[in-house]
């Protein structure tokens, strides 16, 4: 299966943006010109090669400026006020002399991060020229994410950038060839290095060889000033690691993660919170598999080992005995103490007596041992520890797993999803000797459950595979191949062995495979040591069964099924109802909900209240009224709105001039370049690889003395028209000389006003919505699709008596209080939350409008009418540009239904009629 990526999300699209906006008024660099000359007096008279690099001409107040411009871009907010995209607090203070070419990106995992920088790569390059890039990555899992990216993206990045000519590799020390063919290569070069190959003194790439003619590999990649990627950078902010960094001689970082612990200069920022509320990764709901309260056996849960000077001791709760009855009460544990007595003589103790108390080591929990050979982990409960619970966990796994099976199936029936969809679901185990003999009582359990699943009534319309084919473990492998169990450090973070990187490798290359359903493995085993190497956008189910204290902490776990589902066809899934990850949790939902809700405050100081799903609570079944779909009134509402269009594009070209002409002539001036002249010679010496500065730090505007860009030739690879067209534009605007006081910005802005007059013609007057025939959306998928339609945000759901179902489920507060308008006017008789299924095609993609309602004349006259609600009545300030043209569009296709159609966040004016009526 071939995976296809969406090139024109907007979210990913401004976060591009933000960054190469920065560097606004940089003169492309011509990939001909060599920026450094490296000379050497070997054994080869002569020999001597040139080093095509980076080079920075803007000035620090130009880039500061740049970077002001970016942090202040507006965010509409949904009450139509806005905030800038970088708030204040977030922004670093810049004195004089001090400001660091140093950027953040915070991207929530799952939304595509490696894809932005991978692209932005791509844009920095077209834009400006730059061909050299280093991404450092922290560890061997993330490095084969990025180069199983690089692998994926190969196709789409050529499809973007027409021409683009690249090579991408990882360092190899082996392979130092790589190391020369980045530095002197003309076009671009894309290296990925793990951190640690570059720390030490004793690392080959610190090291002078013969292989590079008595010099060390990374003097020449310092050479070249390569931009630095630093993917996860909050992992590499040792003094040792960062001044590795530093000796790279980066011409500016780019640091992307969704987790900074050192914020730079941040750029943009997609919190958590964003990603969840604008559906760009998949809901979340926790199903809780607890013990209740069992007083008749003693309970000991140990929450925290505490390792002093003076001792190692234990926070525990434990049932005790008082006067107002027996409470679970905090003890602190000691060597040698008696719970009997502890527990205020509580008979289910007798025997407890502590042997020994364990701290953490090595990233294994911590434990407290008792004399009657029981031993307990921190983090768990003897309720928690037993065979029992674990196997009810793997049988609540396999169920959520087949549940999902059939919705899709379900789903894929009445053609809601295009082509099916393969779930998967995924166990982390910390001993592998759990699941990998053919008598462990891991595999045994999955066995036994996967075939009492199966046998259920409820599933026996899924074909499903045989039980041997249907599960399998990843894990690192000894020498002979044997499974062996992976190792963490302190922090909690893999170690980096051959064992791991080969478990890694296999991870990533089968992450196409397991999305076919031509392989029948669904249900992946796999060392809670390897969790980060896991990305599959397929898994639905994730289940933690480790005895101790997890080391998987939950916004990691819940990270690996975030990613939006692919389909069959390679496409993504964006369908909110199928969009769920179901984590399988060990203990309370309010437990689980209060440690993501710490780890997301304490990582990025923002609220995520409100946004799980407790699948044991808030899985409301909506009640069809079947009754409602019988009455005249919905009869004639869906005979109004159901029917179906198609669209043509057709525009004057001469209004697109006419308007674009309009748009570049209300430009702002352009303020001449501050460059920065400078001239430098490397050479290669006895002592390394050195730069010989000689440039002048001042700056000084320079008009008209450089070599002008092609310009028609550069608007023409960006805008949809013909180059006669943007010569004809070109021609007719009167500050066409702009060009030369800063040509990298004036086509930037040149392109953006063409854009926005080709989207203005074409929403005036060149697109024509027409009746498809007599095709309609069936009223009949009323009652089949509802049969899959739960709850999972019970704040957003309103109870309401006139609709088709006896809830309707809102995605904001402002759908909500327009729902609570609708449900207490008398005059409206009826109204429908459109259902996911209801969607308009236009040349943005599909477009779900929110509502369709009846409104009653005094006349007795019936109005159909259907409303968009966003947070702003004005278009312009929707947060991405894309919904506002596809609101225009919808304007255009219920104008063809002759349907009354407007948008807004009133409710008081959405509710009334804005056209003319068609009764």
């Amino acid at each position: 299966m071939a995976i296809k990526f969406n090139a024109n999300q907007q979210y990913q699209l401004d976060a591009i943006n933000s960054v190469t906006e920065l560097f606004a008024g940089q003169e492309a660099l011509d990939q001909g010109f060599a920026s450094a000359e490296l000379r050497t007096d070997g054994a080869l008279e002569g020999f001597e090669e040139l080093v095509f690099g980076n080079t920075l001409s803007l000035d620090a107040s130009t880039l500061l400026l740049n970077l002001r411009r970016v942090q202040d871009r507006a965010i509409a907010l949904e009450d139509g006020s806005a905030r800038p995209a970088i708030p204040e607090d977030l922004r670093l203070a810049v004195e004089p002399g001090t400001f660091s070419l140093d950027f953040s990106v915070e991207m929530e995992t799952g939304t595509g991060k490696t894809y932005v920088y991978l692209r932005t790569i791509a844009d920095l390059n077209k834009k400006y020229g730059y061909t050299k890039f280093v991404i450092v990555v922290p560890s061997v899992a993330i490095r084969e994410g990025v180069l199983s990216s690089l692998r994926l993206l190969q196709e789409h990045i050529r499809e973007l950038y027409s021409g683009l000519q690249y090579d991408a590799y990882v360092y190899d020390s082996n392979t130092l060839t790589r190391v020369r063919q980045f530095a002197t290569a003309s076009y671009l070069q894309i290296m990925v290095i793990n951190i640690d190959s570059f720390t030490k003194d004793t690392n080959v790439i610190n090291r002078t060889t013969d292989l590079m003619n008595g010099y060390k590999p990374i003097e020449f990649l310092r050479a070249c000033h390569p931009i630095v990627i630093m993917d996860e950078p909050q992992n590499m902010e040792t003094p040792t690691r960062q001044e590795a960094i530093r000796s790279l001689s980066p011409l500016f970082r780019l640091r992307y993660s969704a987790t900074h612990r050192d914020l730079k200069h941040l750029v943009y920022r997609l919190t958590p919170v964003d990603a969840y509320d604008l559906r760009l990764v998949k809901r979340i709901g926790v199903l809780s598999v607890t013990k209740d309260e069992d007083l008749n056996d003693a309970y000991v849960e140990v929450t925290k080992i505490n390792a002093t000077p003076a001792g190692v001791t234990a926070t525990a709760k434990i049932h005790k005995a008082t006067r107002q009855g027996t409470k679970l009460t905090q003890v602190t544990l000691r060597k040698d103490m008696d719970l009997y007595q502890q527990s205020g003589q509580r008979s289910v103790y007798q025997g407890w007596m502590i042997e020994d108390i364990h701290a953490s080591r090595d990233g294994q929990a911590g434990m407290v041992e008792f004399s009657n050979g029981r031993k307990v982990r921190e983090g768990v409960g003897t309720g928690n520890e037993t065979e029992q619970h674990q196997r009810l966990m793997i049988r609540q796994a396999v169920e959520s797993h087949f549940e999902k099976e059939l919705q899709l199936k379900f789903q894929r029936r009445r053609n809601i999803i295009p082509t099916d969809i393969k779930p998967l679901t995924l166990f982390f185990i910390d001993k592998v000797a759990n699941y990998h003999p053919p008598d462990s009582k891991f595999r045994q359990w999955f066995e036994q459950e996967y075939e009492f699943v199966r046998s259920d009534a409820r599933f026996r319309s899924l074909s499903m595979p045989d039980v041997a084919d249907v599960h399998d473990g990843y894990f690192a492998t000894t020498a002979r191949g044997v499974p062996k169990d992976s190792t963490v450090d302190r922090d909690g973070k893999t170690r980096d062995t051959k064992e791991t990187t080969a478990a890694f490798e296999r991870i990533m290359q089968n992450k196409e495979k397991l999305l076919s359903f031509e392989e029948p493995l669904r249900f992946i085993f796999s060392h809670s040591a390897l969790v980060e190497g896991w990305d599959n956008p397929n898994v639905f189910t994730i289940c933690s069964l480790q005895d101790g204290k997890s080391t998987i902490r939950k916004r990691q776990q819940i990270g690996r099924g975030l990613r939006l589902p692919v389909m069959e066809n390679g496409e993504r899934c964006r369908v909110d109802d199928i969009n769920m990850v179901t984590v399988i949790a060990h203990e309370e939902f309010s437990k689980f909900a209060s440690d993501l809700q710490k780890e997301i405050e304490d990582e990025t100081g923002i609220s995520f209240t409100g946004r799980l799903s407790d699948l044991k609570k808030d899985k409301i079944k909506l009640k069809l009224k079947e009754h409602v779909l019988s009455d005249l009134i919905f009869k004639e509402l869906w005979e109004k709105i159901s029917r179906k269009t198609t669209y043509q594009l057709k525009f004057e070209t001469q209004n697109v001039v006419a308007d674009a002409v309009n748009r570049i002539n209300a430009m702002e001036k352009l303020e001449p370049i501050k460059f920065r002249i400078s001239k430098a010679e490397i050479d290669v010496k006895s002592e390394g690889v050195s730069g010989t500065d000689t440039r002048d730090r001042g700056t000084v505007e320079v008009i008209g003395a450089r070599k002008l860009p092609d310009v028609v030739g550069e608007l023409t690879r960006r805008v949809p028209l013909s180059r006669a067209t943007v010569v004809r534009i070109l021609k007719e605007i009167d500050n066409l000389d702009q060009v030369k006081a800063n040509p990298a910005v004036f086509i930037d802005r040149v392109a953006a006003a063409i854009n926005q007059a080709l989207y203005n013609t074409v929403t005036k007057d060149g697109i024509q919505y027409t009746l498809k025939g007599d095709e309609r959306w069936s009223a009949e998928l009323f009652a089949t699709a509802h049969q899959e339609d739960t709850v999972a945000k019970a704040e957003f759901v309103v109870p309401v008596s006139k609709s088709v179902t006896d809830r309707v489920v809102c995605d904001s507060q402002v759908e909500v209080e327009f729902a609570r308008a609708l449900e207490q006017r008398d005059d409206v008789p009826l109204f429908l939350k459109l259902p996911h299924w209801f969607k308009i095609d236009t040349p943005l993609g599909k477009y779900n409008p929110d509502w369709a309602f009846v409104l009653n004349e005094p006349t007795g006259q019936h109005l159909y009418l259907v409303r968009e609600t966003k947070g702003t009545d004005i278009i312009e300030n929707l947060r991405w540009e894309a919904e506002g043209w596809k609101i225009k569009f919808g304007q255009r296709h219920f104008a063809a239904l002759k349907i009354d159609y407007a948008f807004g966040n009133d409710p008081k004016v959405l509710i009334s009629p804005q056209y003319p009526r068609h009764g």
